[in-house]
């Protein structure tokens, strides 16, 4: 009987079951914030990178669709070095600037516990740069043009004071 109480009483081993526990715990915890800190870090550049692209379709170039190309090339190129964290980036357009969508994973789950091809923690994010557009220089010869037709203005003449797309 008093063989049974002692064997009852005897607790080795659980200092080990408690470690594994805690260190499991600590560990999720672990990972979640670093994985959060790798979303947060990718959302600033990525925030970055629109602003840029919104920068670079401000700027005037020969054409509108010249100007939409050469904001994409930008938004690609900043978002190159970030594209293992980032997924399906896509940029648009408008009149008022440019703005981004994407995807990031909040907490990476291994292949093992994902049954599906999409993560379930895979969040979608948008950023947005009001910059608006500059008329390109196509627009502003378009513009000057039917400007100095309705005054009956030499063409001429306003082409000379076109200085830095003159609009």
């Amino acid at each position: 009987m008093k063989r049974m109480i002692l064997k009852r009483l005897n607790q080795s081993g659980q200092s080990a079951v408690e470690f594994m526990i805690i260190t499991v715990v600590i560990f999720f915890f672990l990972l979640f914030y670093m994985s959060l800190s790798f979303a947060l870090v990718a959302s600033e550049y990525v925030d970055y990178a629109t602003f840029m692209a919104a920068r670079t379709y401000k700027s005037a170039s020969f054409s509108k669709e010249t100007q939409e190309q050469l904001a994409r090339d930008v938004f690609q190129q900043y978002l190159n070095p970030i594209d293992s964290v980032i997924r399906a980036p896509r940029v648009r357009f408008t009149p008022n600037g440019a703005q981004s969508s994407y995807q990031v994973d909040l907490f990476y789950l291994p292949p093992l516990f994902v049954k599906s091809g999409t993560a379930p923690s895979r969040i979608t994010l948008e950023s947005e740069s009001l910059l608006g557009r500059d008329p390109s220089n196509r627009e502003c010869q378009e513009f000057f043009s039917s400007f100095a037709d309705q005054f009956g203005v030499g063409q001429t003449f306003f082409a000379n004071l076109m200085e830095d797309n003159g609009c």
